[in-house]
């Protein structure tokens, strides 16, 4: 993983718009397409609770990710307007098991019924954002890609941050997403 840059690409919430109606499979303000398995981490906020958030790009180019609604998956620009301005999005792409970690994800995304801070991590029902991540990689066969010696029939947390310090993930851009200008 590259070292966390604090440059990033502005982003107005007036452009969200125009990114849901474009149908572009970009990332806003860059160059790189969206890939299924990309991982999209929000820092820490209010919008994400203080802790951050995480989510997935599936084949079908909806972000797929556990929230206090229960799971969802959503286009770029809906996902994005979930976010409060200033927050930073970093983007992510595994090195590898990324297309098996998003075909994981689409398939098991409405197994999840509530939003719990459930530490078992074979649990698909009880779920939160960054253990149905690791839980994506664990069951497409991938191990655990945090590192730190989690399995399935273990009590642990997943934390976001956890997450974004994956060896596995190489950090493609950061997006700040700003106040409408003008």
């Amino acid at each position: 993983m590259l070292p966390f840059s604090k440059r990033s690409i502005d982003f107005a919430y007036a452009d969200l718009g125009q990114l849901h109606m474009s149908g572009e499979q970009l990332y806003p303000g860059t160059k790189i397409a969206m890939e299924p398995g990309d991982v999209l981490y929000s820092a820490k906020g209010r919008s994400t609770f203080m802790v951050g958030h995480v989510g997935m790009v599936g084949h079908d180019r909806l972000v797929y990710h556990s929230h206090p609604k229960g799971g969802f998956y959503e286009g770029l620009a809906v996902y994005l307007s979930r976010h409060k301005f200033g927050t930073d999005l970093t983007i992510f792409r595994p090195m590898r098991g990324a297309e098996d970690a998003a075909r994981w994800a689409g398939d098991h995304i409405c197994e999840i019924k509530r939003y719990v801070f459930d530490p078992r991590l074979d649990t698909l029902a009880t779920n939160y954002c960054s253990k149905f991540i690791w839980q994506a990689f664990w069951y497409a066969g991938y191990g655990d890609m945090t590192g730190r010696e989690r399995h399935d029939g273990k009590l642990a947390w997943i934390y976001p941050m956890m997450i974004k310090q994956a060896g596995n993930l190489k950090q493609m851009a950061v997006v700040r997403l700003g106040r409408q200008k003008g």
